[in-house]
């Protein structure tokens, strides 16, 4: 018996809340549908450049931050949104050992050119401050490709790179951190003939006295985070690895 009246309404229940459901979607206003269906279809443009990053496509992300541009969507979140989490996601394969260095480089040209249309769209005078750092390769050393490497990583970022290139000396970074006031400097060497230069461009630096903190980054292939810890500079062993601490310091920097 009991059984039966359990049964019994439990039945009267489920119809109740049936028709409750039924009768509050019809009484949702449209907008509210409408609001939905956008969101569904933002959510899926954010994952489709994202996925244009990881792949290297080029072509097929300039063609999606176009469309969103100019559908009306916020530039700023094209990048937050679509651009720098795909690049999330690449840095996670190359942990992995599913990516590698020539796939990092298709994903940051691909960032780095979606960043120029929104740039362009946005102006100068639209574009969001940006911290600035310094980048380059010591005199006698023309090697480019990691720098180029972590100097994409940074822009990927949101960061403003200053690019000096190769065979900089050090009254070049010296005047460059002046003029820019940037807080943090890379400094790269490939050769091992190169890194007595590197030594004599850090405290060089070290030396002279600024508005503003300094902290020096070392790299490149011959560079050991012990040698690093010799010229009082920190170290870092990959470009992503470079990224990282360049974000934490700017993070840290009162």
């Amino acid at each position: 018996m009991l059984c039966k009246y359990l049964q019994k309404y439990t039945v009267i229940i489920l119809v109740f809340f049936s028709l409750l459901s039924d009768n509050a979607v019809r009484k949702t206003p449209e907008p509210f549908w409408r609001w939905m269906r956008q969101r569904e279809v933002e959510v899926d443009l954010f994952e489709e450049i994202t996925k244009a990053v990881v792949a290297g496509d080029e072509e097929k992300a300039a063609e999606l931050c176009q469309t969103m541009l100019e559908q009306g969507f916020e530039p700023m979140g094209i990048i937050s949104q679509g651009l720098v989490p795909g690049m999330d996601v690449v840095e996670a394969e190359y942990r992995s050992g599913i990516k590698f260095i020539p796939e990092i480089l298709m994903s940051a040209r691909v960032i780095a050119k979606g960043m120029d249309q929104v740039a362009r769209y946005l102006g100068d005078s639209q574009l969001p401050k940006l911290d600035k750092v310094i980048i380059g390769t010591v005199k006698g050393d023309i090697h480019d490709i990691g720098k180029q490497l972590v100097k994409m990583l940074l822009e990927s970022a949101g960061l403003e790179v200053v690019d000096l290139g190769t065979n900089v000396t050090k009254e070049e970074f010296i005047q460059e951190i002046r003029r820019t006031q940037a807080s943090v400097v890379l400094i790269s060497a490939m050769l091992t003939t190169m890194m007595p230069n590197m030594k004599d461009v850090v405290e060089a630096i070290q030396r002279e006295t600024f508005d503003q903190p300094v902290i020096i980054l070392v790299g490149g292939n011959p560079v050991t985070s012990e040698f690093a810890r010799e010229i009082h500079a920190l170290f870092s062993d990959n470009a992503i690895e470079a990224k990282e601490k360049v974000l934490k310091i700017i993070r840290e920097i009162p």
